[in-house]
Parts: C-alpha cells; structure tokens; sequence
C-alpha cells in the first residue's frame, strides 16, 4: 500500500492560517508536499517519527493521492487589487458603513476641544473604529445590505483559516473622518488616530495586495449651515477645514497636506470660485517644503484667472486653532 505513495522528491512548503496542516488543521508549525504531511502534533497514524534539529519531533503522514492541491497552494500568495468604485458607488457604502458605527466618549470630547458643536459633530459624521465587534462582522453586515466591498478604499480580504477568504478592514484605534467632494458625497475616509507615533492622521486605503484599492489623496470639500463668506479658503487636512469652515461662515477647501494640493484645483473649479485665500499652517515661514507647496498652489490658481489671497495670523500653528482661540486672521494679497 506504501508503494503507491512513493513519488519523486518533492520539498515541503510550511502551512500558513489560509494553508493549514492537512492532518491537524493549525496553520502553524507543520509542512507538507503533495503526498507527506509533517504534522507537529498528531501522532496517530503516523509512518514515522522525525527528531527536527530544535529538538521537536515531527510525525510523518502519508497523504493520499489527490488530497492537496499543491500547485493552487504554491500560488502568490496575494489577491488581485481592485479598481476603485466610482464616488456614487463609495458614497452609499461608506454613509451605511458609517451608520453601522458609533462615537467613542473620549473621540467627541477631542472635537468638542478643537472647537466644533455637538451639532456639528454629528452633520460631519464622525464615527469611532470600532472596538467591540470584530471587523469581518462589521463588513458581513455591510454585504447583506446589498453592498460590494470591492473598490471601496479601506476593505481587504483577508485568509480563512481553512481557505478561501473573507472581507475585513484595520482596527488600529481611532475615529474615521468623511472626505467629501463639492456635492458632500464621501470619495474617502480618513483616521484620527489615538496612537499618533506612526502619523496622526491616516487615510482609510490601501492593501492592494489583499484585494483593496487606493482612494488616491482626495481634497475634502466642507460648507457651513449659512454662506456668509463667498471666497473660497483652502487649508491643510480635513478636520482642519470642518473646523475652519464653522468659524469663516465660508466653503473650506481641505488638501490632505501642503504637498498634495493638486486634487484641490478641480473642486475649487467646479465652487465656480472667484477669489481663493490659501490659509496653511504657519510653517509655511519656516518650512520651505511646505513654502514651495504654497507658491506653486498660487500660480496655479492665478493660472485659471483666480483672484488669491493668503490668510494670516499669530500664535497658534493652524487657522482652526486660531480662529477657536479667538485670534484675529487678517487676508493680505498674495
């Protein structure tokens, strides 16, 4: 009966959670080939046992023919990128997605701080990562409402333990931030997070190799409940511009840094602006990465015949901590 099992040398590749042991099912430890299993823990039924050079004995299974399929497991290991959705697509998904969440305490008491309403709060959509119910369980529930996750910038899929795969997103802790486009539908997402060492904020994208896509660096369109400001103002960073855009009583235009400012030129286009005041933060004095950034954004406004002024202030580094603290921001001609 061995006999048929006797096939040429083949190497044996190691199991992984979507690869597992075909004797005990883990995804961890063992290895196998087409037609031997080395399991780390079932002995029974074992051929032969095997001292590893860690000291740790492996047991010896025959496999029977057929059993694995070893050229699909040898495969890449990544799942093909998908193409981003269009915004109409993104922004269906991503209002349920966040319908499904909620607003951790000590997140609404961080905008409370920075300046903005309870109201406020909620018009904008903030909603806590979720830290209670899993991710995977999260995105079931978006799927039975009808959704595809498929090109929506921050789901991936993920391997079973067994095989195949299953929709899921990161968790790291935080709050989400709706990156919105001159008509208020969601384009993106992006994170506040609490642990700010790997970077403060991040966008809710990525993980191409896993199925999920890039949302790109989108510009973040805010207006206010009344217009009493017809200038449209550009600032740096989203929640900045919720921010600012409560105080100016204007259309607030937020790139999601001095150095991605180019997805702002479009939005500002179709505001059908006339007059533009860039208020970056105040490193723009001090900083020439972010000096640069401001100099080439305003020939390029001039360069669609745009009127462009430049907001100024003391003190605090941004213009939503300034106009929270009650600072006066004069607008000179750039």
């Amino acid at each position: 009966m061995q006999a048929e099992h006797r096939y040429p040398e083949e190497k044996f590749i190691p199991v992984k959670p979507w690869r597992p042991c075909p004797i005990c099912g883990k995804g961890d430890w063992c290895g196998f080939n087409s037609f031997i299993a080395s399991c780390m823990r079932v002995r029974e039924g074992s051929f032969k046992e095997v001292v590893l050079s860690n000291g740790q004995v492996a047991y010896l299974h025959w496999l029977e023919p057929g059993m694995v399929n070893l050229p699909a497991l040898m495969k890449d290991d990544s799942i093909t990128a998908a193409q981003t959705a269009p915004v109409e697509v993104r922004d269906r998904v991503y209002r349920d997605f966040l319908r499904l969440l909620y607003l951790q305490p000590r997140h609404r008491e961080d905008l409370l701080r920075r300046g903005l309403t309870e109201w406020e709060i909620r018009r904008n959509g903030y909603r806590s990562v979720p830290e209670t119910e899993a991710p995977w369980s999260v995105c079931r529930r978006l799927i039975r409402m009808g959704h595809d996750l498929a090109g929506i910038p921050g789901f991936y899929k993920a391997r079973g333990p067994r095989g195949g795969t299953y929709w899921t997103f990161d968790r790291q802790p935080g709050y989400f931030i709706p990156v919105r486009d001159e008509k208020g539908r969601i384009q993106a997402l992006q994170r506040r997070m609490d642990d700010a060492r790997g970077g403060k904020y991040k966008l809710f994208s990525g993980h191409k190799s896993r199925g999920g896509c890039s949302c790109g660096t989108p510009a973040h369109v805010t207006r206010p409940a009344k217009v009493e400001d017809r200038r449209i103002w550009i600032t740096e960073g989203p929640l900045k511009a919720d921010i600012a855009c409560k105080y100016l009583g204007a259309v607030v235009v937020g790139a999601l840094s001095a150095a991605t400012w180019r997805p702002a030129i479009p939005a500002i286009l179709a505001l059908e602006a006339k007059e533009v005041i860039i208020a970056f933060d105040r490193d723009v004095e001090s900083n020439p990465e972010v000096a640069r950034a401001y100099l080439t954004l305003k020939v390029e406004l001039k360069k669609h015949g745009l009127a462009v002024s430049r907001a100024v202030w003391s003190d605090k580094k941004g213009i939503d901590d300034a106009l929270a603290a009650g600072m006066e921001v004069r607008v000179v001609r750039a």
